[in-house]
């Protein structure tokens, strides 16, 4: 059985010509895929997706931090997004082949050579945490950036794990982890009123929410004049994309504001699909052995 990771980056541009550097540079690579490219003006922000073995998704990583030290510079970056890095997130996931404790080792093995090869400083999060209170992303990308900068040295537990105890002065900083499926998921409303958002992006959080498994922020996306819940569902299965969805919309009616729409940033598993389409037709028990496509890519060898 082949091994496949999956490994949503995100990375702090959307200038095109860098975004098509990256993917021009990502294309070449042998034992990598890329999946998926979506690319945002008011986050200033891109995620690639990408699929791969462990040494492909190393090289594409190594890639990628060498398009960014020439074309990124983190100290300039202005975008809605919480970020401390010109490469600011790395995750892997497991999806056949190999299992966490495999995607743990490579992100650590990634965070060595990132480390050694830029001098950046290295934060691993998630399931590949050394440090408990870097466990959660959010608690790295407190403050951004500007607070890092001040505090990377100063505070104990903002030291990281690998590289100096000083940001670099264009990559900044770097989080890489090992972590299971999330699904980025962002819900657009139609207002410019921040507050309306940040109402919402609250409600859906802590331990009391019924909506548990869902972290969220407000966004301003200035450029086009209303705000957003921008989402990562951590558990679909516990919150599916339907229920969240229909939250955020009854929230948002309080306020008189109407939704205009939702998005999914990089690739979404085939049961959070199912999920919607059981639940909205009425279907309690809908599998992907229904679907027809399902046969053929991973049992069509068989028949044929």
């Amino acid at each position: 059985m082949k091994e496949i990771i999956q490994s949503a980056i995100n990375i702090s541009t959307s200038h095109p010509e860098v975004v098509e550097k990256i993917v021009v540079s990502l294309r070449s690579l042998p034992g990598v895929l890329l999946a998926d490219t979506s690319s945002d003006v008011d986050h200033n922000r891109t995620v690639v997706t990408l699929l791969g073995n462990g040494e492909g998704l190393e090289r594409a990583v190594i890639e990628i931090f060498r398009v960014a030290e020439s074309d990124i510079d983190i100290s300039q970056h202005r975008g809605e997004h919480p970020r401390i890095g010109a490469v600011d997130v790395i995750p892997f996931t497991p999806w056949q082949g190999v299992d966490m404790e495999g995607c743990k080792k490579l992100a650590w093995r990634v965070g060595e050579r990132v480390a050694q090869l830029f001098e950046v400083p290295v934060y691993f999060y998630a399931e590949a945490a050394r440090v408990p209170a870097h466990r959660h992303l959010s608690f790295l990308r407190r403050g951004g950036y500007e607070l890092l900068r001040y505090e990377i040295w100063r505070v104990p537990e903002r030291h990281p794990d690998l590289g100096p105890a000083r940001v670099h002065p264009t990559l900044g900083a770097v989080a890489i982890g090992a972590r299971p499926p999330l699904l980025a998921f962002n819900v657009n409303l139609d207002t410019p009123h921040l507050h309306v958002a940040q109402t919402i992006a609250k409600k859906l959080q802590g331990e009391e929410s019924a909506l548990r498994y869902v972290r969220a922020i407000a966004v301003s996306l200035r450029s086009r004049g209303y705000t957003q819940v921008a989402m990562n569902i951590l558990d679909f299965r516990k919150n599916s994309l339907l229920q969240v969805f229909e939250f955020v919309k009854l929230e948002a009616q309080r306020f008189g504001v109407r939704v205009r729409g939702a998005e999914i940033i990089g690739l979404v598993p085939v049961e959070a699909l199912l999920e919607v389409v059981g639940i909205s037709l009425a279907i309690p028990h809908f599998s992907p052995n229904q679907v027809l496509e399902y046969h053929l890519a991973w049992e069509g060898e068989k028949i044929f």
